[in-house]
């Protein structure tokens, strides 16, 4: 584990006054910057109410006149995404709504090595070949010039629906895009399909539909907002909680055949479950397959055709996790034997699928805390395809424009980045790259090490049902709202290597204990997967140690205990950065 600064955000040293659940809760949500009452009240509510006017998207009414049209006239309509979860959703979502009104309907979505992200020419022809006359993009488009030229010079009118950033350059249509500078839309962060949400709010408004259109459809939105890892704030958090309630009482039977099989069936859906669990199902067939499976499934309500779909999603994601795992041991492999000394990692994969790169960027990422580049071939002989992951405090995509002249196609954002390169280049890549990191890191050491924000320090004592019940109030967690973490100091475990190791390879650890700077005789189980290498190898098994963590409820055959999930730990001394 690479070394971490601890770095207290409540200032405050005395925890005593936080004795009470609801006093915690509420300063957690002080260091979040909700600060009022109406603030507070609306943050926790199961029923929030932050939403804005469709119409206040700059060119809806335009939009929507347009696609209305297009449906009074029983003009064939087609919706282009993009083959990640967002493009997936949208999609569905976009063909769900709008089939309650048109049968002249269809989509596009493209073949991740074949044809790239994003609109391409030959899709377009196609589709142009098979009597489209409307084309309506969902999260992407934003920066495609030359294909809506493209299109409308072949006689189809176009429009774009995205969330991306624009370029100084736009397509010449009708884009809906709360980042256009001059649109008033006052919340900038919805995913693309939230985009395709409020564009559906707004046709419903204007036609008069009824409101179940829209709220059949909030499942969709709640599983794109939480896979395209956008901040979980403002409208954001509204369509999300709302989204996770259709989600636990699912009547898409692709969605709860997918829950059934992936052993969800009578767990509570968690923005960490989507996440973490049916996310990357649908990823996976964009991955390593055809995203269309993934529509196919949230669309279809024939059940033989549902069954055999969620079967090879499973199958998708089964194949995508074996290819990554040997992926990352490649990569891990090389870091170790190559390039330790290296601020700016850039390997190699030697093949990996393209598809399954950026994970394993993010995990090198994480393993080594560096910003971190992954390329593997393309199709093409002697191009490489890559894509990169960062830290916390560098700007990838302003990196990666520093050696622009290198790349063939490149763009992303300031944590992430795609890209392509012919092979001989890239150790000229990796020179620049490492000589612009140790710049920054003469300039700035402590970008190059991972900061754990604490809430603040709790005694053991304090951890009880009733706080976890409470903390429950604050979630969804993700971007925007981090999960909180507490410190425990001074807890003196049984360390006796034998005891604090579990699971089938003992990669994982357990610790029992009780603090001793405030002789709280509270004893706290505290659970780290993946950490037991840690704890023995790299902290040999210290008798006392300040554990950070998150607390949750571990019931299991009818019992219920209280304990820590640890996020980070040090052998015990003062190492808190104030």
């Amino acid at each position: 584990m690479h070394k971490t600064n601890w770095e207290m955000i409540d200032k405050d040293k005395s925890i005593d006054h936080f004795d009470r659940a609801d006093a915690i809760i509420k300063k957690i949500l002080m260091n979040k910057g909700i600060t009022t009452e109406e603030e507070i009240e609306e943050f926790l509510s199961e029923k929030p109410q932050k939403t804005y006017n469709p119409f206040l998207l700059k060119n809806m009414k335009e939009i929507v006149n347009t696609i209305i049209d297009y449906i009074n006239k029983k003009k064939s309509i087609w919706i282009y995404g993009d083959y990640d979860v967002d493009g997936i959703a949208s999609i569905s979502l976009l063909m769900d709504f709008l089939s309650n009104f048109t049968n002249n309907l269809h989509y596009y979505i493209p073949l991740r090595e074949e044809e790239g992200y994003g609109l391409n020419c030959d899709a377009i022809k196609d589709i142009k070949e098979k009597g489209g006359e409307l084309i309506i993009t969902v999260d992407c488009g934003s920066t495609s010039v030359e294909e809506v030229e493209l299109a409308k010079n072949l006689g189809m009118e176009i429009i774009v629906t995205d969330h991306h950033n624009l370029s100084e350059e736009v397509p010449d249509c009708l884009i809906l895009n709360p980042k256009q500078e001059d649109c008033p839309y006052p919340f900038k962060f919805l995913c693309g399909c939230g985009i395709a949400f409020k564009l559906a709010q707004a046709i419903q408004k204007n036609m008069g539909a009824p409101k179940k259109y829209l709220s059949d459809i909030l499942d969709l939105v709640a599983l794109a907002t939480v896979a395209d890892v956008v901040p979980l704030i403002d409208e954001n958090r509204t369509l999300l909680k709302y989204g996770l309630k259709k989600l636990n009482n699912p009547t898409r039977l692709g969605l709860k055949y997918l829950i059934e099989a992936v052993g969800l069936k009578d767990k509570n859906i968690s923005a960490g479950h989507i996440g973490f669990v049916l996310g990357p199902h649908f990823n996976a067939s964009g991955r390593i397959d055809d995203a269309r499976a993934g529509v196919e499934l949230l669309l279809s309500k024939e059940q033989h055709k549902i069954k055999y779909l969620v079967e090879h999603l499973v199958t998708c994601n089964n194949e995508r996790k074996a290819i990554q795992k040997k992926g990352l041991e490649i990569c891990k492999a090389k870091v170790e034997k190559y390039y330790m000394n290296d601020l700016f990692l850039v390997i190699d994969s030697e093949g990996t699928h393209e598809g399954v790169i950026g994970i394993v960027a993010g995990r090198i990422r994480d393993l080594y805390y560096k910003p971190t580049l992954i390329v593997t071939r393309s199709q093409d002989e002697g191009i490489l395809k890559g894509s990169g992951r960062s830290i916390d405090d560098i700007d990838i995509y302003e990196e990666m424009k520093k050696c622009k002249d290198l790349f063939i196609k490149f763009g992303g954002h300031k944590n992430a980045c795609g890209f392509s390169i012919e092979e001989s280049k890239l150790e000229l890549l990796r020179k620049r790259l490492n000589e612009e990191a140790f710049k920054i890191k003469k300039q700035s050491p402590n970008k190059f090490v991972k900061t754990i924000k604490i809430e603040c320090e709790l005694k053991p004592s304090q951890i009880t049902e009733e706080f976890v019940k409470a903390l429950e109030k604050i979630e969804p967690y993700g971007m925007g709202n981090e999960k909180p973490y507490f410190l425990i100091r001074q807890i003196k475990v049984d360390n006796n290597k034998e005891k604090v190791v579990m699971g089938k390879n003992h990669e994982h650890l357990r610790l029992r204990g009780v603090s001793e700077k405030y002789h709280d005789s509270t004893e706290i189980l505290a659970v780290g997967f993946g950490l037991a290498e840690n704890y023995v190898n790299e902290l040999n098994c210290p008798e006392i140690v300040d554990i950070v963590g998150f607390p949750n409820i571990n019931e299991w055959n009818g019992y219920k205990n209280m304990q820590l999930m640890i996020r980070d730990m040090k052998a015990y001394k003062s190492n808190i950065s104030e």
